[in-house]
């Protein structure tokens, strides 16, 4: 009764409380229902969205989050402005007196079977029919320890970085049920690391992080797969090897037999690293930029330092709205703010075509363990708008939330 009688000495009171009653029972009108969606799906994570270089929704857009692989887009940005667009990377051979043969690293992202196999081909086109010792010179690179957030696992995502990595430091292998092991790519000549690695895996398939595996003899399983498929590769086209693999640094004056130099230019290269998420070709990407700044040889503390000058100088992004610690995101200390990749965005614009398609809008995924996130374009017309969507949460809803921003 006390309620009853507070209602009707307060009409005004009465009315309010109807009006939200009634107000209830209306449809809420489309947008209000996007941005209901977008908070029921966003438990913990930020997203935005930019229309004519304007945010026109968001959530916790100057909160920091773990970006996983959308990180590579600051990667990519970098080297298309560091290192140039039309930057290609060099392997050198040289050969000396004795007939030994040097191979130098410049940390080649696509150091793969077929160029190796173009790069003895021309070996051999210059008369060279016998070598003694294969010797490895990856001095380019002197890295203490894998990439942060980097498990060494036996998944090719968590592959080394090196100056002298061979199709991305992961090994094809085909074992079969008698437990016969076999190269599954006619590309990829069978090598004696191969057998080694093989013998421990179940039959199938597979495709292995080789340094995931302890390492025999004095070369580590970096050097030893690619002084092995230079090996097998030159005795293909005829040049037969009578000494043994070997690391070293190439002395002076030793005259340079031939430079290859790759195909691939950073275009390329980063488009491809972005269609498939490659860690180790992004932070082969990252290290280059090191050497661009600072010199040979490269270490993770110029990268670091490299790329953070470029954040802060030329996409204009403080410390508080980015860290970065490697170029792929695999580290989860790698962070950045939703309206800070929306920056970095708006600077990709001219290099949007290169970014991967999913259900028809380009743009670069992301995945880590309760990680999920999106950045590109929907494009309106021939309008870019940015979005971008940063999830650290159990539930992957980043799909829902797409959708929900395309509609708006």
């Amino acid at each position: 009764m006390r309620s009853q009688r507070m209602l009707q000495g307060h009409p005004s009171t009465l009315g309010a409380i109807l009006l939200i009653f009634l107000f209830s029972l209306l449809p809420l009108s489309g947008q209000a229902k996007e941005h209901s969606d977008l908070q029921k799906h966003v438990i913990h994570g930020g997203y935005a969205l930019s229309k004519n270089g304007h945010i026109t929704i968001s959530k916790d857009q100057e909160k920091t989050f773990i970006p996983a692989s959308t990180i590579k887009l600051i990667t990519s940005l970098a080297a298309l402005k560091i290192l140039g667009p039309d930057y290609r990377f060099t392997t050198s051979i040289f050969l000396d007196e004795e007939q030994n043969l040097y191979i130098l690293g410049s940390g080649d992202p696509f150091l793969v079977s077929e160029k190796v196999t173009s790069i003895a081909k021309s070996v051999a086109d210059l008369g060279i029919t016998e070598i003694g010792d294969i010797i490895l010179d990856d001095s380019h690179f002197t890295l203490e320890g894998d990439a942060d957030g980097s498990a060494n696992s036996k998944n090719p995502y968590d592959a080394n970085c090196s100056a002298l990595g061979v199709n991305f430091n992961t090994l094809p292998l085909l074992v079969t049920r008698n437990a016969k092991v076999r190269s599954p790519e006619p590309q990829t000549p069978f090598l004696p690391l191969m057998g080694r690695i093989g013998k421990t895996l179940k039959s199938g398939r597979h495709r292995v992080n080789i340094n995931a595996f302890p390492d025999q003899g004095a070369l580590s399983n970096t050097l030893r797969y690619c002084g092995e498929l230079f090996q097998v590769t030159l005795q293909q086209q005829g040049v037969k090897m009578t000494g043994i693999i070997r690391q070293g640094k190439i002395p002076p004056e030793t005259p340079l037999l031939l430079q290859y130099v790759a195909q691939e230019t950073v275009t390329d290269l980063v488009r491809s690293c972005l269609l498939s998420s490659n860690n180790f070709m992004a932070n082969q990407l990252y290290l280059a930029i090191g050497i661009a700044k600072y010199g040979v040889p490269a270490t993770w503390e110029k990268s670091q330092k490299a790329v953070n000058a470029f954040i802060r100088n030329q996409l204009h992004l403080q410390e508080m709205q980015v860290t970065m610690v490697e170029g792929s995101g695999l580290s989860q200390k790698n962070r950045i703010s939703p309206e800070a990749m929306i920056q970095v965005l708006e600077n990709f614009k001219p290099y949007a075509s290169l970014l991967p398609k999913k259900y028809g809008v380009r743009m670069k995924s992301g995945t880590l363990t309760d990680v999920y996130c999106y950045a590109g374009y929907f494009k309106r017309g021939q309008t870019l708008n940015p979005f971008v969507i940063l999830l650290n949460q159990k539930t992957n809803q980043r799909d829902r939330v797409l959708n929900t921003l395309y509609r708006l």
